[in-house]
């Protein structure tokens, strides 16, 4: 998946915050306040948008499961 940046230059800063964060130079809160800072926020999904990434149906979605 691509990471959305808010610009070209929140993007550098960005990256180089992740590789402190992987050699432990900064915290995980840390890098948290910087993913606030930088990453563009995520869009929220309608029902139907999470049912068509899973591939599922309305209709089948909602069928009971066969009696064995």
């Amino acid at each position: 998946m691509n990471t959305l940046y808010k610009s070209e230059a929140l993007a550098a800063i960005h990256e180089s915050m992740e590789a402190l964060h992987e050699i432990g130079a900064i915290s995980k809160t840390t890098m948290r306040e910087f993913d606030e800072a930088c990453l563009k926020p995520a869009k929220p999904l309608t029902p139907e948008d999470i049912r068509a990434l899973r591939g599922v149906s309305a209709a089948r979605e909602y069928k009971s499961a066969p009696k064995l």
